[in-house]
């Protein structure tokens, strides 16, 4: 019975809910999901929301959102609530991988760049989120305004141009 006590005292605890996922690809989607869902969280208010902010980001977490040339450097859930009410975002979209699957450590440190859209004022927020045991350590981005629509059908000149 020591011995087993020994065992389990001695094996490491890892807290990270990733431990299971060792490929690039997974750990590349299950991160971008992740982004998602904090800042999806960060802009509602309820129990549930916080609950989930308090188990994701952590309380040191450094957040900063440049618009322009000004930031607005924050930190833990505060910085994380206030770039989702910054952002206002109602669509999101990250790149999928689309290289070989290697080993990856999903407790590791881990970088995801998340872009956030808001279609009613035109600006889109690309956020860089830095996970580290799986657990969010920071975000940092830029917002710009776009333009988008239909591309438009090319119709040659008599010239033929």
């Amino acid at each position: 019975m020591i011995a087993a006590f020994i065992l389990l005292a001695s094996a490491p605890v890892s807290g990270c809910d990733l431990a299971h996922i060792n490929g690039a690809r997974a750990v590349h989607e299950a991160l971008g999901q992740r982004a998602v869902k904090i800042m999806a969280a960060a802009a509602a208010t309820s129990p549930k929301a916080d609950a989930l902010l308090s188990d994701l980001v952590d309380e040191s977490a450094s957040f900063n959102l440049i618009i322009g040339d000004v930031g607005s450097p924050n930190a833990g859930i505060a910085g994380a609530r206030s770039i989702a009410q910054t952002i206002k975002a109602d669509e999101f979209r990250y790149l999928g991988w689309d290289y070989m699957d290697l080993p990856a450590d999903g407790c590791g440190k881990q970088l995801i760049t998340v872009d956030f859209i808001n279609n009613h004022d035109q600006r889109i927020s690309q956020m860089e989120f830095t996970f580290q045991q799986a657990r969010l350590i920071a975000a940092k981005g830029w917002q710009h305004s776009f333009e988008s629509g239909p591309l438009p059908a090319f119709e040659p000149d008599r010239n033929g141009r």
